[in-house]
């Protein structure tokens, strides 16, 4: 009989190279007795050096920090040792994720928390929290065999997260009034100014989160991600390790947390180890949505509710909580993961390149139904290495091309199969990371040609539309009519392209077209504008908008009357900033949609 060697290590081969400085190590043990290993680098003098992990059942995990080079392991478990050799080489990549500590204007950094003279560590929290964050991205994707690739993060001299300490502009009195969309906004434009450079996503944890026992809510509380922010309160923070050799513990931390005196967090355990949990996972996954993940339907996806279960990846069990009174062993499928609908969108993400390379900008990518409907094609000037789609916000079903294909042909049949919808998005990211969304490609045809006023009045006053009379109605009319047709690929009319010499921000545009009937008719008009939207046909108002917002393929529909003969279409466009243009299609009086030919002739 084979005996069992007394430590085993299932995760790692002695003489490998990761990219990132803290592995968690996970294995066997000969004797399934033992609750806990140790582990010492013998390469390093930093207080990391001997770390204690997690044994459970003849299993263990254990988390380690590595300096630059080759570090020399040694992993101790009743009595016995087994060496072990890592090399850390850092990241090359220059895109890196930082991390930002927020105070409002007095400059207080203290967080609430029910821990009798709280040490106030947040610049502590925050460097193990990220650490944390980054190992479990490496270690899930090699997992799944995507290779231990995770995003790189700032460091200083010491292997400290750099922690950036930012004054907002205003009392927290004002961040507690608006709504989560106006303050996500307003920290981006604050840290867009204040580090104004392209490489980096911002994870930022506001200081002034305060709970109100008296009224039971939370204040200056969010978990909101997108663009290069992810914007988190401090509520829980108090439950974060403040060590690299404290996080296993964390989130064995059986202490009640009494939800009537402070937040939290925790769906319903109502323990520090359960708001630890929940609240580390909830800013992976705010940050993914910065790296353009959207939530799936796997229920373990840390872009799902697997937040909850990010502890299990370096526990074995679940504490007694609040929720169930005893302690819960877990399968491994039961623990927080990256699917592969999830991976496989990371790894080509710019953030996930281990070393730095030169990443094109001007990139196109384009994905349409082909002639017989059957098939959706994919199109891009770079390999494309993920296509995902989505049905209301959720992946549902992916492929991955062939390495080096810039064209995909994927069955319609397949994707209505997988989504169990006709209504979809399609999601394409290329292999240096660009990221193109498609709405809507089984609708249409979309009108796409069109001819564009010179008239181009400014709009500073967004809270109303600009002032319009009939006289100046028919003035506009007639300079779109002079004007050429513009024909448009994209199904969106991209009115900066069409309008170049117009002011970029505050300004509104106007587009129309003729369109002939052979006789009366109703027919509706879909639309979804960046921003606010006024449609006019032969004269008449027949939908109007008003509100910052970014276009979507029919976000609205209205109803208008075609006479006999020539009618003028005649769609106002207001531009705050950013993003201006118009999605807009028709359906005839029978609900089907108008051919594409007699879109293009103009013809109903």
């Amino acid at each position: 009989a084979t005996t069992q060697p007394a430590i085993q290590v299932s995760n790692y081969k002695s003489g490998e190279t990761i990219r990132y400085p803290v592995p968690l190590i996970r294995g066997e043990l000969a004797d399934r007795s033992l609750t806990s290993v140790s582990i010492v680098n013998t390469s390093s003098k930093r207080e990391t050096r001997e770390m204690t992990g997690l044994a459970y059942k003849g299993r263990f995990k254990v988390l380690s920090e590595l300096i630059p080079g080759v570090n020399k392991l040694i992993i101790r478990a009743g009595g016995r040792e087994l060496p072990l050799e890592i090399t850390y080489r850092p990241q090359t990549n220059p895109y890196f994720v930082r991390c930002v500590y927020l105070t409002d204007n007095t400059g207080e950094t203290k967080y609430q928390s029910p821990i009798e003279n709280d040490p106030q560590d947040y610049a502590a929290k925050l460097d193990t929290a990220m650490k944390v964050l980054q190992t479990f991205t490496a270690e899930r994707n090699h997992d799944l065999g995507f290779g231990r690739c995770t995003f790189n993060l700032e460091l200083d001299d010491q292997g400290k997260v750099k922690v950036h300490l930012f004054k907002e502009p205003r009392p927290a009195k004002h961040y507690y009034e608006i709504n989560d969309g106006q303050w996500w906004g307003e920290v981006a434009g604050e840290l867009g100014r204040a580090f104004p450079m392209k490489y980096a996503k911002n994870v930022a944890i506001a200081s002034y989160t305060r709970f109100d026992p008296a009224t039971q809510k939370v204040r200056g509380h969010t978990a909101l991600g997108g663009g290069e922010l992810g914007l988190f309160g401090s509520g829980n923070l108090f439950t974060w390790p403040s060590r690299l050799q404290d996080v296993q513990a964390a989130f064995m931390d059986t202490r009640p947390i009494d939800p009537k005196k402070i937040f939290s967090d925790s769906v319903g355990r109502d323990t520090f180890w359960g708001a630890a949990s929940t609240t580390i996972g909830a800013t992976l996954h705010e940050l993914c949505h910065t790296f353009g993940l959207p939530h799936t339907r796997e229920p373990m996806d840390i872009m799902t509710r697997g937040i909850d279960q990010f502890n299990r990846a370096f526990t074995f069990v679940d504490p007694p909580n609040a929720a169930n009174k005893e302690a819960i062993e877990f399968r491994d499928t039961e623990v927080a993961c990256f699917p592969p609908i999830s991976a496989a969108a990371l790894v080509p993400c710019r953030w996930f390149a281990l070393d730095k390379r030169k990443y094109p900008d001007d990139g196109k990518i384009a994905a349409k139904l082909d002639d017989t409907g059957e098939n959706i094609v994919v199109q891009s000037d770079a390999s494309v290495a993920f296509v995902g789609f989505g049905v209301k916000g959720d992946a549902a079903y992916h492929t991955i091309p062939a390495k080096g294909d810039r064209q995909v042909v994927i069955p319609l049949a397949d994707v209505r199969k997988h989504t169990k919808s006709d209504n979809f998005d399609v999601r394409v990211v290329d292999e240096y990371g660009q990221i193109a969304v498609f709405d809507g490609l089984t609708k249409g045809p979309f009108v796409q040609s069109w001819q564009f006023a010179s008239i181009t009045p400014a709009w500073q006053d967004h809270s109303s539309l600009v002032a319009v009379d009939d006289q100046k109605l028919k003035e506009i009319a007639a300079s779109a009519a002079s004007a050429p047709m513009i024909p448009f690929e994209d199904r969106f009319i991209d009115f900066h392209k069409a309008l170049p010499k117009a002011e970029p921000d505050n300004v509104v545009g106007y587009a129309s077209r003729t369109i002939k009937s052979d006789g009366s008719r109703i027919v509706t008009i879909f639309t979804g504008s960046d921003d606010s939207l006024r449609v006019w046909m032969n004269g008449k108002l027949v939908t109007q908008v008003q509100g910052m917002r970014a276009a979507a393929i029919d976000a609205e529909c209205s109803r208008a009357m075609l006479e006999a003969g020539e009618n003028t279409l005649l769609v106002e466009v207001s531009q705050g900033n950013g993003g201006w243009g118009l999605y807009l299609r028709i359906e005839d009086d029978k609900g089907k949609l108008v051919p594409s030919q007699r879109l293009a002739s103009g013809e109903l």
